[in-house]
């Protein structure tokens, strides 16, 4: 799925929602929310006879639930007739398509860049405190 498509996704449903909560979009999307114990697994998507599942592990702190959520809606908007792969510490490094294309589109709802980013003054380390003031992993900043 090309870019600017994904941004458009994006831009469309923090416009409709008036929020960037995934959690929030999910609820609106008719999309259930379930928190249960993973072990070492952060989350997954599926659906099942056309309902559609997000499972986040209940072990995570609340700013890996958001991140984790963000990343399974990408699955679920983006990726929404197939049930994707498990998301844990060695996958959300993952160089599969539609795994880069969630955690881009996790980055993207999450970070207000017109709010808080200006590209012209702003450094790596600005990038990397603005990940860190949101939750996400350091490795994301190539989704910015």
């Amino acid at each position: 799925m090309e870019l600017p498509i994904v941004d458009e996704k994006i831009n469309k449903l923090i416009s409709n929602n008036e929020t960037r909560d995934p959690f929030q979009i999910a609820k609106a999307l008719g999309i259930f929310v379930v928190e249960e114990d993973l072990g070492e697994i952060y989350g997954y998507y599926n659906r099942a006879n056309r309902i559609k599942m997000i499972h986040i592990n209940s072990r995570l702190d609340e700013l890996n639930k958001r991140t984790t959520a963000a990343h399974e809606l990408g699955h679920a908007v983006l990726h929404q007739n197939e049930n994707t792969p498990m998301l844990s510490k060695a996958t959300i490094v993952s160089e599969l398509k539609i795994e880069k294309e969630a955690n881009y589109f996790a980055t993207n709802l999450i970070l207000d860049k017109e709010k808080y980013f200006d590209e012209s003054n702003c450094e790596n380390a600005c990038i990397y405190r603005m990940l860190n003031h949101y939750g996400l992993p350091e490795h994301f900043a190539r989704f910015i």
